[in-house]
């Protein structure tokens, strides 16, 4: 009897810990193809602290801590390098982040901060410069799974958004962006259709130039989605960026994605990895 009985518990525990998780780590490595110019190749980590377990259970796992409404610590690092014939550049980032969920209301804040430096070879000459940018949101969720957000920004380069989408719509934001504080406007909106889950995002800066940012993803499973986006910006030089991405969990703790983007004169391919304990 008391074994059945401590049998029962064990697996009431594992299955317990098994729809929830408390931290994750995500990884991964991007090149970008840039007509006659050499590649640029971007590797970023990144990890996040829940305050609280998030549970998985009757959700897509890349969505469980969203519609948990998780509040969250991050920290992130980014590098892109290139080696041309005559110049060597590299971007560094590191960034901290939050975003919390305020109890027994419908209301959300954010913010992350984070140092970009730029260092430049050339013959035999070494040139650096850096910046330190920031982003703030203030948001309301007036119903399940939608998330509407107001913020400002400038001179942010996320590396948490660099692991998201990709160098190439990361670096034309802040370009378009410009050096000014831009307003942002962002919403989310994660709801089930028929038999399947999606994700609906929108993110646009209002600064120098507008740029904006519309993606959507379809989740064939709680473990497995397929998604899309493009992003732009009213800049006279700016062309369109096509994107799509793929995501698998191939258990509750581990997942891999992959990307491709396009835009005139430059492809970048991606690969990506997430743990979660």
């Amino acid at each position: 009897m008391f074994k059945k009985i401590a049998l029962s518990a064990a697996l009431l525990a594992l299955f317990g810990t098994a729809h929830a998780y408390q931290a994750e780590i995500n990884a991964g490595y991007e090149n970008t193809d840039i007509d006659e110019s050499e590649n640029v190749d971007t590797f970023f980590i990144n990890g996040k602290y829940y305050l609280n377990a998030v549970n998985i259970a009757n959700k897509p796992l890349a969505e469980a801590a969203f519609l948990s409404k998780a509040s969250n610590i991050g920290l992130g690092y980014a590098k892109s390098s290139t080696d041309d014939d005559f110049i060597d550049l590299d971007l560094d980032t590191v960034g901290v982040s939050g975003e919390f969920y305020i109890p027994n209301s419908q209301f959300y804040v954010s913010g992350s901060l984070n140092r970009t430096e730029l260092t430049a070879k050339a013959f035999g000459e070494e040139e650096s410069d850096d910046n330190t940018g920031y982003a703030v949101e203030v948001g309301y969720l007036p119903m399940t799974g939608l998330l509407l957000a107001v913020g400002a920004a400038k001179e942010n380069i996320d590396p948490v958004q660099v692991a998201n989408y990709g160098f190439t719509t990361n670096f034309a934001n802040a370009i378009s962006a410009g050096e000014d504080t831009a307003v942002s406007l962002r919403a989310k909106y994660v709801t089930q259709i028929g038999n399947y889950f999606t994700n609906f995002e929108g993110l646009s800066y209002f600064g120098d130039e507008t740029s904006y940012r519309l993606g959507a993803d379809l989740y064939l499973d709680p473990t497995l989605s397929l998604g899309v986006s493009f992003a732009d910006s009213t800049a006279d030089d700016s062309d369109t960026i096509f994107a799509i991405r793929a995501q698998k969990f191939f258990t509750p703790a581990f997942a891999m994605g992959v990307n491709y983007s396009t835009t005139d004169g430059a492809d970048s391919y991606g690969i990506n990895g997430t743990y979660r304990f």
